[in-house]
């Protein structure tokens, strides 16, 4: 029996859509490197231990590097300045923790009776209010108290079980500065060693785009720490005049806060507001909001221009969502550590694909990639393109001639009705036929 192959229209017509060809093709490509990202996040998650060490590591090294040039600036050798310098970090941290500690236990009391006093003149506020009951209002007011005096020890208590959950994590801790030091000593020789594990044709490329991602993460370390230095100051000046308790507890939130760009500032900043409002009444508070809202406009007129913006260029768009993805994936250590992330693959990508050099300049014309322009008036997928309504008009008003190549796309319609054909006739009547 002879098999019947249906001719080329039928095969033509048969198919797969192109469209729908190349959709797939970069359906099965995106859902690879979706696939991929996430088996490195889940294998970080799984090795949180050594991963966030290192990543870590690579913030501080990036953070005291400065302070181990001064020191290597004296003529010491690279090891003892290496070990000065984490020796130095070591006691400027501890002491600051061990100071806000102690004075945030001082203040807990003093807190507590400040909220005490509030909580009576709101209450008088709110006894004005017809249909309030104010028996009620001081009810609650009183077992409100009476729980936090009478739990300040527990308060206390699970204070110093998160101390305890610190100590168990100095496995982590003590990886952190094993890492940093080695890094801070050899970082140099590391690197050479990484870039020599690629092909030698692609060697100049990494090592150009690790400077560039090295020149970003250390701008935003040394920029952002300077600038949560400043924000850390300011508040904590305000407050200290005011008389707030928890002044310089809040103080160093407001500093670690500015970590976090955008939401980190607002949130610890809001909070010191608060405590200025249930400790020192309205005004203290509106003198607070002004000098957060000054402290805002000086980081991003001021600041964040000339101390990060150099280094760091990023859409605040981009870093929305880069902290929105980050911190549903690792929580608030996700969200500190995002921006550093997304920041040096941006300045290695731009490097790699001819964007800028090794220092950060613009190398072509149309560096500016966010300038609008006009939409133009014919512009559809090459699949889809035809010369017939891509014409251009004249100043007249007139149009210019078709020519006789012109073709109508798929999509577009006839101006002429097409030519009526005789349908195809099934194979079996073909092959009759003939």
């Amino acid at each position: 029996m002879l098999h019947h192959h249906p001719p080329s229209r039928v095969l033509k017509r048969a198919a797969v859509p192109a469209s729908l060809a190349i959709a797939a093709a970069w359906c099965w490509r995106i859902l690879i490197v979706a696939a991929t990202v996430l088996a490195l996040l889940l294998l970080g998650a799984r090795f949180y231990l050594p991963v966030l060490p290192f990543f870590f590591a690579l913030l501080l090294t990036a953070l005291l590097h400065p302070l181990l040039a001064a020191m290597r600036r004296l003529h010491l050798p690279r090891a003892l300045a290496t070990s000065a310098t984490i020796l130095v970090a070591l006691l400027v941290l501890g002491g600051v923790g061990w100071f806000v500690w102690t004075r945030a236990v001082s203040s807990y009391t003093q807190l507590i009776g400040q909220l005490d006093a509030l909580t009576s003149q709101l209450r008088g506020y709110l006894s004005r209010i017809p249909g309030v009951d104010t028996l009620q209002l001081a009810q609650l007011q009183q077992r409100a108290i009476s729980w936090l005096q009478q739990h300040t020890n527990t308060v206390i208590s699970d204070a110093l079980s998160f101390g305890t959950v610190i100590e168990q994590l100095l496995t982590g801790l003590l990886v952190t500065l094993f890492v940093t030091f080695y890094v801070l000593q050899e970082g140099d020789r590391i690197w050479s060693w990484v870039v020599r594990l690629f092909p030698q044709h692609v060697q100049p490329s990494i090592r150009g785009a690790g400077y560039r991602s090295w020149h970003a993460l250390s701008g935003w370390v040394v920029g952002t720490a300077l600038i949560a230095l400043f924000h850390g100051v300011v508040v904590g000046l305000a407050l200290v005049l005011l008389n707030v308790p928890l002044a310089v507890a809040l103080a160093v939130l407001v500093f670690i806060g500015s970590f976090i760009p955008i939401i980190g500032s607002f949130v610890f900043g809001g909070l010191a507001l608060l405590i200025t409002l249930i400790s020192q009444g309205p005004v203290p508070a509106l003198v607070v909001l002004a000098v957060l809202l000054i402290d805002s406009q000086i980081e991003a007129h001021l600041l964040q221009p000339f101390v990060v913006g150099r280094s760091v260029q990023l859409h605040p768009v981009a870093i929305v969502l880069a902290l929105t993805a980050g911190g549903l994936v690792g929580g608030i250590v996700g969200a500190i550590i995002t921006i550093p992330i997304v920041a040096s693959l941006h300045a290695a990508v731009k490097y790699l694909t001819g964007v800028e050099d090794l220092q950060g300049n613009p190398r072509r014309i149309d560096a500016d990639r966010m300038a609008p322009e006009p939409p133009p008036d014919y512009a559809p997928l090459p699949l889809y393109a035809s010369p017939l309504a891509a014409t251009a008009r004249r100043p007249g008003g007139a149009q210019e001639p078709k020519s006789q190549n012109d073709v109508p796309g798929p999509n577009e319609n006839r101006d002429e009705p097409a030519p009526a054909t005789e349908p195809e006739p099934p194979p079996d009547q073909a092959e009759t036929s003939s």
